[in-house]
């Protein structure tokens, strides 16, 4: 907004502003009109969201004659806001971005309306409009890249979350437990095996962990090497694993990787397994 302050009138800029303040309680409630912008599962987050939009035009409004680099600094904070409301609701960004372009439309109008009545000549308007653009699209900037950042956070927690629950360590007693490996394995998740699995050892006081492998379909080189680090990771703390579920399959293939398993003890099924620890199936 900077070169614009060169082509016009400081006071003319401020008076704009002003005009536009007057009337941003108008201009944010017409978006009410519009049904592109009900959305009616907001519940009580409709008031925090009309809100924030009082605040863009109220930031419209008192950036006109300001430089874009403070209009930054003002419109970071709101982005952040605007962004989180719409990504905890569940609404698509360019419903968002449609906001922000609505606004754009109706302040569009108050400043052709006010050039017009000012008699302002081409170059001079065109500086108002151009400078104007900048504001809104930093803005859209804003809301873009925070919205973005949110949403991936979101996401990142829930794929955390469900890797935690596709992995639990099952606790039998007598300090035994029992990892269920079920699905195929990524490098990612075999990591998070790996954590999951010191953590939930210790906290549950074990001595033996069977690491059972019956559900799992498919194991490459990297996953296999994972699984050979969590159980040396685990003997370091004084926990024994076992390998139940180890089908010939997935045997013959680690074999043709070259990852060995010496010195682990292996069974073809969990039930060899917890009889091998003592375990034994009573019938009523």
């Amino acid at each position: 907004m900077s070169k614009m302050i060169d082509n016009a009138p400081t006071t003319y800029l401020q008076e704009i502003s002003q005009l536009i303040l007057e009337q941003k309680e108008t201009l944010s409630n017409s978006i009410l009109e519009d049904e592109r912008f009900n959305y009616k599962h907001a519940g009580n987050n409709k008031d925090r969201l009309q809100h924030l939009r009082f605040q863009l035009i109220q930031l419209y409004g008192e950036t006109i004659p300001l430089p874009l680099s403070i209009t930054a600094k003002k419109l970071k904070d709101w982005g952040r806001d605007y962004a989180d409301i719409f990504v905890s609701l569940n609404i698509p960004l360019d419903h968002a971005i449609e906001e922000v372009h609505f606004y754009r439309n109706k302040i569009g109008l108050i400043l052709k309306k006010a050039a017009k009545n000012e008699e302002l000549d081409l170059d001079t308007f065109y500086e108002l409009i151009s400078g104007f653009d900048l504001v809104v699209d930093t803005a859209l900037q804003m809301v873009s890249t925070s919205y973005m950042e949110k949403y991936i956070s979101n996401l990142r927690t829930a794929e955390e979350e469900i890797d935690e629950l596709s992995v639990p360590v099952v606790l039998l007693g007598d300090g035994i437990g029992i990892l269920p490996m079920i699905g195929d394995i990524d490098t990612k998740r075999a990591q998070f095996l790996m954590d999951n699995a010191l953590k939930s050892s210790v906290d549950l006081g074990l001595n033996n962990l069977i690491l059972d492998l019956s559900g799992v379909p498919i194991i490459d080189t990297m996953v296999a090497q994972k699984i050979y680090q969590v159980i040396q990771a685990l003997e370091l703390i004084g926990v024994e694993t076992k390998i139940s579920g180890l089908r010939p399959e997935l045997a013959l293939t680690m074999t043709s990787l070259g990852v060995e398993f010496s010195g682990i003890k292996t069974f073809s099924s969990l039930h060899l397994a917890l009889q091998h620890l003592g375990f034994k199936r009573t019938t009523n």
